[in-house]
């Protein structure tokens, strides 16, 4: 199985939350600009109560986050107030946070923005982190996101 992925969605500026997560530490992510808001991209192999976390720290600054955290079978979504899966998203939550998701049979509908960089990420164009300059590593400037790095702190 691949590493599952994870993104948080707020509606908050991304100046704002770049400082505010710097304040208090917390990351590293990659902070994605985007017209409904801004995309967090955390580290790879965060776990799901560290996503948690880092929701809750984002809830702080832009008073709603969404996390989704997906592979290739499943999906897990929550808003901090209601929660769902597709597929066997167990996987990806561990036995202690399972019960307190509901399966649900459609996923959660994202901004069409927020959409979009999802399947940059699924397609690998959109990395937390960035080895060289785009035609460096042999890709085009355009097909990578403009990213704000948040290299503070560490939630485990």
């Amino acid at each position: 199985m691949s590493v599952p992925r994870t993104l948080i969605w707020t509606p908050a500026p991304t100046a704002e939350l770049q400082l505010n997560l710097h304040r208090a530490a917390a990351g590293p992510a990659a902070l994605v600009p985007v017209a409904s808001g801004t995309v967090l991209l955390p580290r790879r192999q965060i776990g799901f109560p560290a996503a948690l976390r880092l929701a809750e720290q984002v809830r702080e600054t832009g008073a709603a986050a969404l996390l989704l955290r997906w592979s290739p079978t499943a999906e897990v979504w929550t808003d901090g107030e209601r929660a769902g899966s597709t597929g066997s998203a167990r996987r990806l939550v561990g036995l202690l946070r399972w019960w307190r998701l509901d399966a649900r049979p459609e996923p959660v509908d994202l901004p069409a923005d927020v959409a979009e960089v999802r399947s940059l990420v699924d397609e690998g164009r959109a990395d937390t982190w960035v080895t060289a300059l785009p035609d460096r590593a042999g890709l085009p400037i355009n097909t990578v996101l403009p990213v704000v790095p948040v290299t503070q702190g560490g939630l485990a």
